[in-house]
């Protein structure tokens, strides 16, 4: 599945796409997204889940390929470089 990239008009053109390479938790839906970089994670994760129709009452976020979350609050862009694989989590406490 490939989530297309939204841009908001006015935006200036980008010369090249920052892609991800994402999975659900259980590995089950695996798709590729096309982002700005300059967006924050955190509203990366909530977009993704959207996209591929997980529960909305659940905070999400994504983890590298190292099992770290991402900072929410920081550019996806300055965290992992393009074509990085990440899995978006449920950020959840058990217990």
């Amino acid at each position: 599945m490939r989530i297309p990239e939204t841009v908001p008009s006015g935006a200036p053109p980008r010369t090249s796409a920052f892609r991800l390479q994402a999975t659900d938790v259980t590995g089950s839906t695996a798709f590729e997204a096309e982002l700005d970089p300059s967006a924050r994670a955190g509203s990366v994760a909530q977009l993704l889940a959207r996209q591929v129709e997980l529960p909305s009452d659940v905070p999400w976020g994504l983890r590298d390929d190292r099992g770290s979350f991402l900072d929410d609050e920081r550019q996806i862009g300055e965290q992992v470089a393009a074509d990085a694989r990440v899995t978006l989590t449920p950020k959840t406490h058990l217990g």
